[in-house]
């Protein structure tokens, strides 16, 4: 029987960014790294060498809403030059249902959630994760090596620890999807993210 203990969130699209967010590029297809710096996010390809930079913005905006047809909150951030107006009618990510929502400033530049990865995606460039697949329809994915590796290890335990009561920090299993951490689904889980481990 394998055991694991699971471990205090360490997993974020922020934290990828210290050793390298892992997407594919846009020019070759081929494995890049987004990282941030103080002022910007940067991205190079590994194979052609593309390097593209983007500057962190001092704020962004948002909206968030609880979408009137499905039921469920959303997010939605609001480009850069697209009106300053109070409210703004955002499509919820979920049904596709447009509603109106009251837009917020928030300081900009780190995303920090889980969910913050969407369509497999990364928020900064927009780029597609390199380790992404799928299992019966529903998005797997990995922010880079290291996370893939925790993934791996987590999903095939057969028991998993949580660490002492008195630890009151969010798990890193708090933030996976319900169908990843189901014990009839854990061997295809894990053989999904083995077959991503050979990229």
């Amino acid at each position: 029987m394998t055991r694991m203990t699971d471990s205090p969130w360490t997993y974020s699209t922020a934290t990828a960014l210290q050793s390298g967010l892992m997407v594919k590029c846009p020019a070759c297809g081929g494995p890049g790294a987004v990282t941030a710096g103080t002022d910007a996010f940067y991205f190079k390809c590994q194979r052609c060498h593309r390097v593209m930079k983007k500057p962190r913005a001092a704020f962004r905006r948002k909206v968030e809403n609880l979408c009137p047809a499905c039921g469920r909150y959303y997010r939605a951030d609001i480009p850069e030059g697209e009106g300053n107006f109070p409210v703004l009618r955002v499509a919820c990510r979920y049904c596709g249902c447009t509603a109106p929502g009251r837009v917020q400033q928030v300081p900009g530049g780190w995303y920090t959630n889980y969910g913050d990865i969407w369509r497999g995606r990364e928020p900064y460039f927009g780029l597609e994760l390199w380790f992404l697949s799928s299992y019966r329809g529903r998005p797997v994915w990995a922010l880079n090596r290291e996370h893939l590796a925790w993934l791996i290890d987590y999903v095939a335990a057969d028991l998993r620890v949580r660490p002492p009561v008195g630890y009151l920090g969010r798990m890193q299993s708090d933030q996976l999807p319900t169908f990843m951490k189901t014990a009839k689904n854990r061997a295809g889980i894990v053989r999904c993210l083995r077959r991503m481990q050979e990229k």
